[in-house]
Formats: structure tokens, C-alpha cells, sequence
């Protein structure tokens, strides 16, 4: 007994499906994993990270160096007595502040000629007189009056006034003083300034020092920095505005947002742009401002390609192994599948002695042999059920057509017509002869379809019998179309509808009556319709009357639901009779049922 449920237990497919699959997927997961994560980290962790550092520290110690540099130029300006003197406009005479201001001229053309980047130098005096210098204008060195006092009052003129003398640096922007000529270019300059104090006298603030230099060495700096193409440098304060950066490269807006750590230096990591960045800072001494790297992750792992061309080799190895596998795995599953496929398709189709040859002795097997009982046991059931329906549908339409079809002797009623003729009865020799025509029409050879034009004649022969007997009761119009005269249809469908509008519509009619009957084509359908000007139907029984169309079971209506039941049972459920009447106006009754050739 052990010995057969263990084998059982072999042979289920469940199981040879896990341990195929288990054990190569497992195995090429777990080899890759950690041969990939073991060299990968080791390289990337070592190096990454500390190089970048390394590189934004030395970049920064340059920047500062320049910066310096530039204060320097400042402190040299703070400190030049005649310049005190010719802002405060502590003058002798006429000679004398000519004297002062020539000697101003050449000591600031001296020092920009010193260093060929200087843009313009704005000394903005408060009591006497300003003065500046731009490399842009034709004069070069020009001598202004005192400063308006609204310029003091500009968001860039009160930071510097603010420091008290200390250097002011606004980074890389537009001039705050460009000069109104329109051939002047407001380019990107770098600014500085800081706040003039009267050094002979008690320290007050005199005056205000801007300074602006070409960027283009700052520029440089952060251009030269090795990050690869797509990575980017850049100078950015606390806040997030930023500085300075290289200007063949735009920055993205999301830069702004950069929200980086407390600590002086270090690494982070951001998602700009959809891209996973490597974030390296370093604050710039004696300011706010902070020194940012920023490089593409995928970039800067690029000395991993090694590790990736080892993985390759591994997964193209492994990859193999589980084709192998699986394909091993898919002949065990995928035969027995689709071996079940293909004979339900062929159930499907109609072919219920389909049977599925079974030798198997696992989960497929019982599959198998329950498939193959269940095409029996449908294949019975259509035997006993479905026949026995359709026997019983034709066998229900018959009945229905022998309930309307009366049996009649024509020949009988042949001969009363003529002996009516001879008499010179001629009231009972047209009921008679129409009644024969009616019986002759509806006998039709046992045909069960004629033409409509039959199907009319057979109309007109019924009502020339009622306008016999009902002399000018009521008046009939008859409107045929002439593109379904020829079409086939049900020969008992028409007649009892002509009759319910006599009987119940236009006989209790005070007055004439009025009846309209007209075959026509609406699509794909033909649409009988008999409208009168009868007594009509009041609401509560017209509902009545439609919700007995549907049903067998009881007496009411009889003739009405006779034709609707033979119109579905012949034609489909799609089609039947639809009523609209309204009290003291009249009656409609619309059939319709498909065009047939």
C-alpha cells in the first residue's frame, strides 16, 4: 500500500512541475545573485563615493582661492586714502579736487589693467561725489555726482550696508547698475561688493563698493570638473538659489528644490528628472554658499562594466540551463493540455463521440476520463431532451395552424353559390362565393407559406363576406407595397386581426366604421398594420391584453395570442404583435416578422 501511494505521489504532475522549475530557477537566482552582489558592491562601495568627495573638496579649494583674490581687490579700494577724500569732498579749492580726481583715475585704471577681467567698479558715494569704471564705455573712468538716496534703499545697496565693511558676494547674476545706453549688453557678471567707511574719521559708512567681474574663471572651474558629459556642477546658497554654474549646461528647475543635509561636507542621493543622481557637497568656508556635484548614478558605476560583461556570461549560461529545464517541465504539462484543448474544440464544434485515448496515471488521467463521460452524458441528454423539444415544438406549431385553419367543403358551398345565383339571391350569392374563395384560398394545396399577394386576396375575400353582411357598416382601405408581394409568408397571420377589428372594434360603433390594412417594408421586416376608428380599448385592459400575449396557460385573448405564439415559434422571439388603442378613438394592431423570398 505505501508502495503504491508513493508512486501515486511521483506521478502527479503538480510535483514534477515544482521540483523541475524549484530546482532551476533556484539554482540560477541564487548563483547569479550572489556572484553579481558580491563583486559589484565591493567595486562600487570603494570607489564611488570618496572619489566624488574628493574631487568637489579640491574644486572648492580653487573657487576660494579666486574669491579670496577678488576680496582682496576690495580691501585695497576700502583703503585708498584720496578716494575717501574725494567721496566725502574734503576739498581746498577747484585745483584740488581736480588733482584728487586724476589721481583716482590712475590708480583704478591701474588696477584693472592689473587683471584683465574686471567688468566695471562702482564706488557709490553718499555726501559728495561717485565714481566708476566700465571696460563697456567709451570713457572708461567717469566721475558722478553723489548717489540718490533711493539707490541705499535697493534690496542688494542694504545687504551690503548690513555687513559693516565686511565682503558682500551675490554670486553670478545680472548687473544691479547696468548703464543706460542701448548698445550696452546685460551679460552674466560675477558681483561683489562691500561698505566704504571713513577711516579718518569716527568709521561711519561713506559710501558702497560694487564690484563685477567677468565669470568666465569661475566659469571654467566648475566646467572642469570630471564628472563625466550629463553630470553637473554647480554653486548653490542654503536657500536653494543658486550661484553660479556652467552656463552650457541648464540646470533643471527641480535643482531649486535640492534639499540637502546639515553636515559640512558629504554625500546624498536625489531622483532628478527621473533619474537617480549622486549628490556631492561641500560648503564654501566664510560663506552660505554650498559647492554641489551632482552625477548620473548609471554614469558613474561605469567602471562596473566588467562586472556586467561577467554577469552576461553567467546569465547566458544559466539561461540555457533553464531552457533546458523548462522545456523538460513543458513536455509533462503542455502535451496533456493541449491534447485536452483539441478535443474540447472538437466538442465545441458539435463532435460529441470525441474521446480522449488515455494511458495516464496522474491528475491528467482523471481529467481525461471525467471529459470522456461528461461528452457521453451531454450527448445523451441532447438525445432525450433536445429531440424530444424540437419533436414537440413542431408538434404545438401544427396545432396552433389547425386551430385557426377551419375545415370547410369548398364544393358544398360552390354548388349553394350557384343555386343562390339562379334564384337572384344575390346577398347570399356574394357571401357565399367570397366564403368560397375563402375556403379555396385557404386550402392553397396544404401549402403553409404563400405569397403576400395570396395572403391579401385571402383578406379581401374574408371582408367582401362582412361588408355582405354588415352592407355600410364600415369602409376599408387596403394599401400593399409592391416590393414584398412576392415574399412568403404565414397564410393564417392576417385574417383573425382583420376579424378582432370588426367584432371588437367597429361593430358596437355608433356611425360608419373606418378600417385601414397596409403591407409594407420597414428594413428587413415586414410590417403588417390594421388600424380602425372603433370603440378602442380602455388602459387597465390594454395592459391586460399585452400581458396575456405571452401567455399559454389561459383562455383569454385566445386568437391574439395564438397568432403572436405561432410568429415566435416560426420566426424567432424577436417578432410578434405590438397594440396601441385609446378609448372612444380607436385601435392599431402591428405585426412584424422578417422578409422571407
Amino acid at each position: 500500500m505505501r508502495f503504491l501511494q508513493r508512486e501515486v505521489f511521483w506521478n502527479s504532475i503538480g510535483v514534477k512541475v515544482f521540483v523541475l522549475y524549484f530546482v532551476s530557477m533556484t539554482f540560477t537566482v541564487a548563483v547569479m545573485g550572489f556572484l553579481s552582489f558580491t563583486k559589484s558592491t565591493s567595486v562600487i562601495q570603494s570607489n564611488a563615493g570618496a572619489m566624488a568627495l574628493q574631487t568637489i573638496e579640491q574644486t572648492e579649494k580653487r573657487l576660494q582661492m579666486i574669491l579670496d583674490e577678488y576680496d582682496n581687490r576690495s580691501q585695497v579700494i576700502l583703503g585708498y586714502q584720496e578716494l575717501q577724500k574725494g567721496i566725502i569732498g574734503n576739498f581746498s579749492d577747484y585745483y584740488d579736487r581736480v588733482k584728487n580726481t586724476g589721481t583716482i583715475s590712475n590708480f583704478i585704471t591701474n588696477m584693472v589693467n592689473s587683471k584683465n577681467d574686471t567688468v566695471s567698479i562702482n564706488i557709490i558715494g553718499k555726501y559728495d561725489t561717485s565714481y566708476r569704471y566700465s571696460v563697456i564705455t567709451s570713457t572708461g573712468f567717469s566721475v558722478l555726482p553723489a548717489a540718490d538716496p533711493a539707490l541705499f534703499q535697493q534690496e542688494w545697496c542694504r545687504q551690503i550696508i548690513a555687513a559693516d565693511g565686511k565682503v558682500v558676494r551675490f554670486g553670478i547674476g545680472y548687473s544691479f547698475m547696468p548703464i543706460n545706453s542701448p548698445t550696452y549688453e546685460n551679460n552674466p557678471v560675477y558681483a561683489f561688493g562691500r561698505a566704504l567707511k571713513d577711516l579718518q574719521g569716527r568709521g561711519e559708512i561713506i559710501g558702497v563698493l560694487l564690484y563685477e567681474i567677468y565669470p568666465k574663471e569661475l566659469q571654467n572651474i566648475l566646467r572642469e570638473i570630471d564628472f563625466s558629459t550629463s553630470g553637473n556642477t554647480f554653486i548653490m546658497k542654503r536657500s536653494g538659489e543658486i550661484i553660479a554654474n556652467d552656463p552650457e549646461k541648464a540646470l533643471p528647475r527641480e535643482m531649486s528644490e535640492l534639499s540637502l543635509p546639515d553636515a559640512p561636507q558629504g554625500t546624498d542621493k536625489a531622483h532628478i528628472l527621473g533619474k537617480d543622481e549622486l549628490v556631492v557637497y561641500r560648503e564654501m568656508e566664510g560663506t552660505d554658499w554650498i559647492l554641489v556635484g551632482m552625477v548620473p548614478m548609471k554614469n558613474l558605476f561605469k567602471d562596473t562594466m566588467q562586472i556586467k560583461t561577467y554577469t552576461l556570461y553567467l546569465a547566458l549560461i544559466f539561461v540555457v540551463v533553464a531552457i533546458i529545464l523548462t522545456y523538460i517541465a513543458g513536455r509533462f504539462v503542455h502535451k496533456p493540455v493541449y491534447t485536452l484543448l483539441y478535443y474540447m474544440k472538437k466538442a465545441r464544434e458539435g463532435d460529441f463521440e470525441a474521446k480522449i485515448p488515455n494511458r495516464r496515471s496522474d491528475e491528467f488521467g482523471v481529467l481525461f476520463d471525467s471529459f470522456n463521460v461528461m461528452l457521453y452524458r451531454i450527448k445523451q441528454l441532447i438525445d432525450e431532451l433536445y429531440v424530444q423539444r424540437i419533436l414537440k415544438k413542431e408538434t404545438q406549431l401544427k396545432m396552433l395552424a389547425s386551430q385557426i385553419n377551419a375545415h370547410f367543403i369548398y364544393n358544398t358551398l360552390d354548388s349553394i353559390h350557384w343555386i343562390s345565383r339562379i334564384y337572384k339571391i344575390d346577398t347570399i350569392s356574394t357571401m357565399i362565393f367570397g366564403l368560397s374563395k375563402y375556403l379555396r384560398l385557404s386550402l392553397s394545396d396544404g401549402r403553409e407559406f404563400v405569397t403576400v399577394d395570396e395572403a391579401v386576396e385571402l383578406v379581401e375575400s374574408y371582408l367582401s363576406i362582412q361588408k355582405a353582411r354588415y352592407e355600410d357598416k364600415f369602409t376599408v382601405d387596403v394599401t400593399v407595397d409592391p416590393s414584398v408581394r412576392q415574399n412568403k409568408v404565414l397564410k393564417f397571420l392576417f385574417q383573425p386581426l382583420v376579424e378582432n377589428a370588426i367584432y371588437h372594434g367597429i361593430e358596437n360603433l355608433t356611425g360608419t366604421g373606418e378600417m385601414h390594412i397596409s403591407w409594407k417594408k420597414v428594413e428587413s421586416r415586414l410590417v403588417f398594420t390594421v388600424r380602425d376608428n372603433g370603440v378602442g380599448i380602455k388602459a387597465d385592459d390594454l395592459e391586460r391584453i399585452r400581458s396575456t400575449l405571452e401567455q399559454t396557460d389561459i383562455s383569454e385573448n385566445f386568437a391574439l395570442r395564438n397568432i403572436n405564439a405561432q410568429i415566435k415559434l416560426t420566426y424567432g422571439t424577436e417578432y410578434g404583435l405590438t397594440l396601441e388603442s385609446e378609448a372612444g378613438i380607436g385601435t392599431c394592431v402591428t405585426m412584424s416578422i422578417p422578409l422571407k423570398d
